[in-house]
């Protein structure tokens, strides 16, 4: 007998390209993994607005607009959910449902075998849709499939940024509303997913305090994977100086639309390189490491700051502005948003990677970083609290003042390359994420966790892991 897996996806793969935010890159990941394990056969559908094809394992959900976004931006949009009337979400919604419904039929008739479980990413529309599509299923004689969804953190995101009331033309009471009375996240509805993952303990924190009526043993930890192909040492550590030196000018800035600076490369030749890598949304805090970076190019050293990542426009005048004019920054290059393979070279290079997230749900660039011999820097809040610690790097003190977390950020960083970190921690860093970060180990115990038996019995009806 085959396991069958369906997942469906929030935001697109990246392919074509077109880049892909965090939980776009995980859904593809765990794809191929499932595909991995024996017996085993996943379907995928995501959407995207330039991405058209189709093959045996993967579809596209194909828009003629931008990806609709929960709280902030991903590297392809800015549309958010918020921006789209009533209408317009019926009828994503009722056209994503048609088109995952048809395809299972087709799924399991070529392989006889019923679907074993569907996975609906992100905690907002998706499950409704599979609870739709079940809804469908049984109408129509078919079992109905276990569902798990997968917990990322942006959803959590707007249902707090909602129920809030602080942004109450931004963000009006809507999607948590509609989601309460979906009753996807309900144990008493028919409705109701089976279990939800999340990927650090703030975001089991998070998703709990949201929908405390949904049963805490349904909830599974399962910390985020990495492409364990793409992201290891570019170079050895007795040739990264000479690696530098050759591939780092391969780099140029990208100034925003509009600007009167021009591109340039990144010269290879500093002492040292500090990285980060986010979207530039307000709680990624990429202004306290610009206010970091103020202060260590005025040290004796000679360090650069490499920013990778993007946002609307109006973020990028903001942030690359502050660099320039009010910062004065002089050896900060923005780089934009960079394939996995291009990102992994940039953490390779790197003395240290900086992130300092405030609640950063998981946190899946700091392993990407690890998985390169890199040490991190943090704040002492949400997912990388599960994974990092003195072997691998510091998380400093959490504090809402940009300035002082800028402080923090510049006394670590200095510590970091006085003591270097990247010859002592970087080894350890990089065995840690090999150890326990594997995306097929994270499918696997995932399973595992779940019991999911090869039946298509309904696990309401069985105990729960």
């Amino acid at each position: 007998m085959t396991r069958l897996i369906f997942q469906l996806g929030t935001n697109n793969w990246q392919r074509d390209g077109e880049f892909a935010p965090g939980s776009g890159i995980l859904h593809e990941a765990h794809h191929h993994a499932f595909n991995s394990l024996p017996d085993t056969r996943a379907f995928s559908i995501y959407p995207s607005r330039t991405q058209r094809f189709a093959e045996p394992d993967v579809r596209v959900f194909e828009l003629d607009h931008d990806i609709p976004i929960c709280e902030s931006i991903s590297p392809v949009s800015s549309y958010r959910w918020h921006a789209m009337s009533e209408d317009e979400v019926a009828a994503y919604r009722e056209r994503l449902a048609g088109q995952v419904h048809a395809w299972m039929d087709v799924i399991e008739d070529e392989h006889d075998e019923p679907m074993s479980l569907a996975i609906a990413h992100h905690t907002f529309l998706n499950p409704v849709v599979l609870a739709d599509v079940n809804v469908r299923r049984i109408a129509a004689g078919r079992p109905r499939i276990p569902v798990l969804c997968f917990a990322h953190g942006t959803a959590l995101k707007m249902y707090a940024a909602e129920a809030s009331r602080v942004q109450p033309l931004e963000f009006p009471e809507r999607f948590l509303p509609l989601v309460r009375a979906e009753g996807v996240f309900d144990p008493t509805s028919e409705r109701a997913v089976d279990w939800v993952a999340a990927i650090s303990t703030q975001q089991v924190q998070a998703f709990g305090g949201r929908f405390p009526e949904f049963p805490a043993d349904r909830i599974v930890l399962s910390p985020n994977g990495y492409n364990q192909q793409v992201f290891r040492p570019t170079a050895h550590p007795s040739e990264v100086a000479t690696w530098r030196r050759d591939a780092l000018p391969s780099f140029q800035t990208m100034p925003y639309e509009g600007s009167t600076t021009q591109p340039v490369a990144v010269p290879g030749n500093y002492e040292h390189y500090v990285v980060f890598c986010g979207k530039f949304a307000e709680w990624k805090r990429l202004d306290a490491l610009l206010h970091a970076a103020a202060a260590w190019e005025r040290s004796s050293r000679r360090i650069a700051t490499l920013v990778v990542g993007s946002g609307p426009h109006e973020d990028q005048v903001k942030y690359q502005d502050m660099a320039s004019d009010a910062l004065g920054l002089e050896h900060t290059y923005f780089l934009g948003p960079r394939d996995q393979a291009q990102l992994a070279d940039l953490f390779s290079a790197a003395d240290v990677a900086c992130f300092p997230s405030k609640n950063e749900p998981f946190g899946l660039v700091f392993i990407e970083a690890m998985a390169c011999g890199t040490p991190v820097i943090g704040a002492d809040s949400g997912g990388p609290r599960d994974f990092v610690d003195e072997s691998v790097g510091v998380l400093v003190d959490e504090t809402d003042d940009l300035a002082l977390l800028g402080e923090r950020l510049h006394h670590a960083v200095e510590q970091a390359l006085a003591e270097d970190w990247k010859r002592i921690r970087g080894p350890h860093a990089m065995n840690h994420a090999i150890s326990n970060f594997s995306v097929r180990n994270q499918v696997s115990e995932l399973l595992a966790q779940l019991a999911l038996e090869r039946d298509t019995a309904d696990p309401r009806d069985t105990p729960r892991p």
